[in-house]
């Protein structure tokens, strides 16, 4: 009993402590960074550390190229050769993924920021041409949201594509085929593509409504990397043209 009373006398005494609240300022100052501020000779020689160890790393040599790559409109052998290898990626590894569904590629020019040269290809090409970190993003999507990203496909004037072949009228759709084949009623499609597109980039409509979605951890970058050194382990170079797969009649 006597704790009891002890725990209420304390309760109230707390209850009725009178709290003093203070207003404080902030103060804040810009410092500009500029040609005043002297160099730190420890800085500088930690970074170069990092920067030689980096720089040599993106002089390897991973592969090599029968003809250069450039990004095009409809159809760029640059887009159709990193469509065809992320289309190759996933039905390789991720497979088990599709659940038996047909697969294509979608990715935008804009994501390319330069090209792919001919000759030896070094780790920096690959970096020039995808800076950004995008990653692989997998869309179980219908076929009337297929038929529409399509149809913003040819409204866009093309974009680069894998496993999609389309046939357009100036900005008109005339015919879709997956693998050869016209798209089916009733009937899924997974798109692979990259997690800007995914998430809303180029305001892609036909992909922002899946019926699955799947967020891989592998970047686009890397997947191409990884083809190079494929490729060069099969004593093979990188090849690739402009097929039709985006055509006009």
């Amino acid at each position: 009993m006597r704790k009891l009373f002890a725990l209420c006398i304390l309760i109230l005494l707390v209850s009725c402590t009178n709290y003093l609240v203070t207003n404080k300022q902030s103060t804040s100052k810009t410092i500009s960074i500029d040609s005043t501020i002297a160099d730190d000779s420890n800085i500088n020689n930690w970074i170069n550390i990092y920067k030689l160890s980096l720089d040599s790393l993106m002089e390897i040599v991973i592969g090599y190229n029968d003809i250069a790559m450039v990004k095009n409109d409809p159809e760029g052998n640059l887009g159709n050769f990193v469509c065809d290898l992320v289309l190759a990626f996933v039905k390789r590894e991720l497979k088990d993924s599709l659940e038996g569904y047909p697969c294509i590629v979608v990715m935008n020019n804009g994501g390319f920021r330069s090209f792919l040269p001919a000759g030896e290809i070094r780790v920096k090409d690959v970096f020039a041409v995808m800076p950004f970190d995008n990653t692989l993003t997998l869309l179980k999507i219908t076929d009337n949201d297929l038929l529409k990203l399509a149809k913003q496909i040819v409204e866009k004037g093309g974009m680069p594509i894998a496993g999609l072949q389309i046939v357009a009228n100036a900005t008109t759709l005339r015919q879709t085929f997956v693998n050869g084949k016209e798209i089916s009623d009733s009937k899924y499609y997974w798109v692979a593509t990259s997690n800007y597109l995914a998430n809303g980039g180029d305001n892609l409509t036909g992909l922002l409504n899946p019926i699955k979605r799947i967020d891989t951890p592998f970047l686009i970058r890397d997947i191409i990397i990884e083809h190079y050194k494929l490729l060069t382990s099969q004593n093979k170079a990188a090849y690739a043209r402009i097929d039709g797969r985006f055509r006009y009649e």
